[in-house]
């Protein structure tokens, strides 16, 4: 199959690029910390052959709800390699506990859950992860784990302690709009203080969560400024984990993440221009996709693209690339300044995290995804049809009265 051969709009993920991108954070941390491990976010994007790619890869999966650890099982990934993180957990926190999951409790709720079935499971030993909720200076107030500082960590660990065949395997901690170094180095500095204080000395896992800085297209990474990089990353929370562990008999694995630190950058999006109008002296190019095939990013960045030139255009000044939908917000990218034409494809790049399954079947159905792997292009996910959207839905002959 040729990419010339696709019909807009439509998805491309580019495999080998997001293999070696992988590879280079695998590398980086384990360089300094040996015993060290990715489990990739489901929630940034669950599409199946991304899933299959990291699990070819070595890595664990990370999800949050009973759908993402039905797919992570579906896939072909054993329990021992799934993270069970999130606030809502299902009936399958009973599947993970009973079957060596990575199991991280996020409030008292699900301990006591835990401890029913440890209790009815006398002959299983089994052991949980804890969320643990910090302040690390972001000035985020996290509604997840449960607090250090108020007593209710110590109160989990005693109610885990009195209970024969259960015990704390790991401690897991994760908190939004903290991609910097310092807050990073505040993370792996608290988690293990926790440990000391606790004489936590058995722990397997110390989990960090997400939130790196990713490889970013110029464009963007003129937007953002100076950010790390992996060995950036590696140097504070891979070197800290080192200098605490150096001494000791037990080395546990330390975890990461990542979602869009991995996969955003290597997902474009095709989409065609339908009509190119002027309205009180602004040019809008109105595209057959839409902001929510790219995401929340084109609201708060403005998004790598290029114009691919396919007909006889006109050069243009300061226009807005709009979506199909009929909503005003529905604003792709603003400024653009060169040739265009009816039929031009805009490719847009970095759209990979949060895009494909936070998108509503809303007005159209949801488009294709193709890969790229190793100069073969396959379709990964076919586009939508009706059928899929209203399969649930029941058709009935309604009256009114």
């Amino acid at each position: 199959m040729s990419s010339k051969e696709l019909k807009t709009p439509y998805y491309m993920f580019y495999a080998d690029e997001f293999i070696k991108n992988y590879k280079d954070l695998e590398n980086s941390m384990k360089a300094v910390y040996e015993n060290y491990q990715i489990a990739y976010s489901f929630k940034t994007n669950y599409t199946p052959a991304v899933c299959s790619l990291v699990k070819s890869l070595g890595g664990y999966a990370e999800v949050v709800s009973d759908m993402e650890y039905s797919l992570a099982l579906k896939i072909g990934y054993a329990p021992q390699k799934i993270v069970y993180n999130g606030p809502g957990k299902g009936s399958m926190l009973e599947h993970c506990l009973l079957n060596g999951g990575l199991l991280n409790i996020d409030n008292f709720r699900e301990l006591e859950q835990v401890c029913s079935i440890a209790e009815n499971n006398h002959d299983k030993k089994l052991e949980i992860g804890i969320r643990v909720n910090f302040d690390i200076g972001n000035g985020l107030h996290s509604r997840f784990g449960l607090d250090s500082e108020n007593g209710d960590f110590q109160n989990a660990l005693s109610i885990v302690d009195k209970i024969p065949n259960l015990q704390v395997r790991g401690l897991h901690f994760h908190i939004s709009r903290a991609r910097g170094l310092d807050s990073w180095k505040n993370r792996i500095i608290f988690m293990l203080k926790l440990v000391e204080k606790h004489n936590l000395d058995n722990l397997q896992y110390i989990d960090l969560g997400s939130g790196m800085y990713g490889k970013l297209d110029p464009e963007l990474q003129e937007q953002f400024g100076d950010t790390p990089s992996f060995d950036d990353y590696a140097n504070v929370v891979a070197w800290e984990m080192q200098k605490f562990y150096s001494d000791k008999l037990i080395k546990p694995m330390l975890i990461t993440e990542p979602g869009t630190t991995i996969v955003s950058k290597y997902f474009h999006v095709f989409m065609k221009v339908l009509d190119i109008k002027e309205i009180r002296g602004k040019n809008f190019a109105l595209l057959d996709g839409s902001f929510h095939n790219v995401g929340e990013i084109c609201g708060l960045k403005k998004v790598p693209m290029k114009v691919i030139n396919v007909n006889n255009g006109k050069k243009y000044q300061d226009v807005d690339f709009v979506g199909y939908t009929c909503l005003e917000q529905d604003v792709i990218y603003s400024g653009y300044n060169g040739n265009l034409g009816i039929g031009d494809i805009v490719e847009i790049y970095n759209v990979g995290g949060y895009s494909i399954v936070d998108k509503p079947p809303f007005i159209h159905p949801d488009i294709p995804i193709y890969m790229l792997l190793k100069d073969n292009v396959s379709c990964i996910k076919r586009e939508q049809t009706l059928e899929d959207i209203f399969a649930p839905y029941e058709f009935v002959a309604v009256e009114a009265q």
